[in-house]
């Protein structure tokens, strides 16, 4: 390895060292405010049961945050590494991004349907015969 290449690594570690430590000052002198707040969500899940966080929407998310640092890794590997590698991110960008949101898409319709379901119960519908509907 060469010395620059030392460098960079030893840069971008002190950048990473830098932002923990940001991160951790920062988390304790709100400590009181992050602790109310918590509190308050608490109080207001318990009155409101109905406004619960639904799991898939923090797994889509998760997804979606964990893709776009890697997709920022990816934009620093072509632009400073190598930029023959553009094709790879460019399949990356496309395929997690394609089934993430289009699974999203496809839970919310079957969610709607049993909600209309519920709404009108001799409706003899099921998922499969809404297959072919489209958003006109």
């Amino acid at each position: 390895m060469t010395k620059t290449g030392r460098n960079e690594g030893m840069m971008i570690l002190a950048f990473l060292a830098g932002f923990m430590a940001c991160l951790f000052v920062v988390m304790i002198f709100n400590a009181r405010t992050i602790a109310a707040a918590r509190r308050r969500r608490k109080k207001d899940r318990q009155e409101h049961p109905e406004k619960k966080i639904q799991a898939t929407k923090v797994i889509v998310f998760s997804v979606l945050v964990t893709y776009h640092l890697a997709f920022l890794v990816g934009v620093w590997v072509v632009i400073v590494k190598d930029v023959y590698q553009l094709s790879t991110l460019l399949a990356f960008v496309g395929s997690v991004a394609v089934l993430a949101v289009g699974f999203y898409c496809w839970k919310s319709k079957a969610e709607n349907l049993l909600k209309i379901k519920q709404a009108l119960p001799d409706t003899a519908a099921s998922l499969s015969d809404f297959s072919n509907m489209s958003s006109q």
